[in-house]
């Protein structure tokens, strides 16, 4: 049976235990993470029986208005289980989030099928490291492999460990950051911080950096160590040093530091195209995660459909997060 806990409900043993050993574990969906990753606000969860199967639900509130919605950095969501959900299974723990929300947007993972159509799919994208890192670098394309030695030509430098999480987010800060199309607000790059150095103190986070050949820090990534992937979880690069192809050399150098392992590399997806084209050109194959949208009921669904929504409940839609259109 399917029970809506509190978060003050939740055995954070037992939550960490159905997470770590579902089909598709997630460190970032543990329950300090959870906690961090949500902050100011806070989460619930669904449970099914003795902890067999877990969903977490990040909740937000706008008066009397609950609804459930993504965290940044927190790729993928869903429901954690030891087996392949059938699509019935699925479909009833959507149906109890209903239960419980106004609405709700959640960000499935890729084990996750339904019986009803999702409203889209959200692509990332994975690269298994097994293969030598020379067939690898074969399977690159053209253009990426041209970049790379293009870094390599103006004597830039990768660097491992030595760079700080700081200057990583000061960084993209003070560049991707500053687009109007970036929410990120003073609490998120706060929070980054704090999950970061929680990964850092569990041996959970690999920094990655480019320099130029006079020392100028380029590019940083934080790869998240989760079990046998690795998330490319966030990444900052100099604009002014953009001719040098940072983030293709420091790239390449993690390919080639985990080749000829059993682990495999989630570019944890991009909305932008030329992202994604920076994904797919070192040979990773297309993931697609399943996104939903729930109304509590069939009266919620008209309203969002209407523009009196935002007369009626302007208030919910001042959060970026939340994507709700």
């Amino acid at each position: 049976m399917i029970r809506f806990l509190q978060h003050s409900e939740i055995d954070p043993d037992k939550w960490n235990q159905a997470v770590r050993n579902s089909l598709s574990p997630n460190v970032l969906a543990e329950y300090e993470l959870l906690d961090l990753l949500t902050g100011d606000d806070t989460w619930h969860a669904l449970v099914d029986d003795d902890y067999q199967a877990v969903m977490p639900l990040p909740t937000r509130q706008k008066g009397v208005l609950k609804y459930v919605y993504t965290p940044f950095f927190l790729p993928q969501m869903g429901i954690f289980y030891r087996q392949e959900l059938h699509p019935e299974e699925t479909d009833a723990f959507l149906q109890e989030i209903s239960k419980h929300y106004v609405l709700a947007d959640v960000l499935l993972n890729e084990t996750q099928v339904s019986q009803k159509p999702y409203n889209s799919n959200f692509t990332s994208y994975k690269l298994d490291l097994q293969p030598a890192y020379n067939e690898l670098f074969c399977q690159f394309h053209e253009n990426t492999r041209r970049n790379i030695k293009k870094g390599e030509k103006m004597l830039c430098r990768v660097t491992v460990e030595e760079e700080s999480v700081a200057d990583i987010i000061a960084l993209f800060r003070t560049n991707k950051g500053s687009e109007e199309t970036v929410h990120f607000r003073e609490n998120d790059y706060a929070r980054l911080q704090r999950v970061s150095d929680y990964l850092l103190e569990h041996n959970l986070l690999d920094i990655y950096g480019v320099r130029t050949a006079d020392g100028q820090l380029a590019a940083g990534a934080l790869f998240v160590k989760d079990g046998k992937r690795r998330w490319f979880w966030f990444s900052g690069r100099d604009n002014r040093l953009s001719e040098s192809k940072p983030m293709f050399q420091l790239l390449d150098a993690y390919i080639r530091n985990h080749a000829e392992s059993d682990l495999y590399l989630d570019f944890n997806g991009s909305s932008n195209p030329n992202v994604a084209r920076l994904y797919q050109s070192f040979g990773s194959s297309k993931l697609f995660i399943p996104f939903v949208r729930r109304f509590k009921n069939r009266f919620w669904e008209r309203v969002g459909e209407s523009n009196i929504y935002f007369f009626i409940f302007p208030l919910i839609f001042t959060n970026k997060n939340f994507s709700f259109f």
